[in-house]
């Protein structure tokens, strides 16, 4: 099956703030996804839509970070725990993307794993947000309110705290 590559530049996918489903079905190496993992993994979403092998989806993974990213699979495939990683692609267009995924696998009612599930974010460039430390996040939503209730003592210790945590107000 020869596969096109999807940049999503049509798309216009801001991946600040973009979260990715998806839903792999391991009887038949499946997997389903919406268009903003399709976007992160430079897979057509219509290819998605109809199910993509799992191989397709991972053979972008970062040569350095694939031996602990399989791992880490398998563990939750077997275990039925929670998964959680974070790794580079290198997306089709050429960027460089770091990823997180969050992902458990399910069982039948025979018990045997069957659907592996979950969702990602991404971060383009490889660049890791300032949001890491919720603090800053947290401040910039509380700035948010404060100007719409008119708060200016507020506003003005916000966007202090907001200058001392190395983050900029957004207007």
């Amino acid at each position: 099956m020869a596969t096109s590559k999807y940049t999503g530049r049509d798309k216009g996918v801001d991946l600040k703030d973009a979260v990715g489903f998806f839903s792999w079905d391991l009887s038949e190496n499946k997997v389903f996804a919406d268009s903003v993992f399709a976007y992160i993994y430079g897979i057509p979403p219509h290819e998605l839509e109809i199910g993509a092998p799992i191989e397709q989806v991972i053979k972008h993974v970062a040569e350095d970070d694939m031996p602990r990213v399989a791992k880490a699979l398998h563990e939750t495939i077997v275990s039925g725990k929670p998964c959680h990683q974070t790794y580079k692609i290198s997306h089709p267009s050429g960027k460089s993307i770091v990823v997180t995924g969050q992902g458990r696998c399910l069982r039948n009612g025979e018990g045997m794993p069957s659907i592996y599930t979950g969702l990602v974010t991404a971060e383009e460039n490889g660049v890791k947000s300032n949001d890491a430390d919720p603090l800053a996040s947290h401040c910039l939503e509380a700035l948010k309110l404060a100007k719409r209730r008119r708060h200016a003592l507020a506003e003005r210790y916000l966007t202090s705290a907001l200058g001392a945590l190395g983050r900029r107000a957004e207007n």
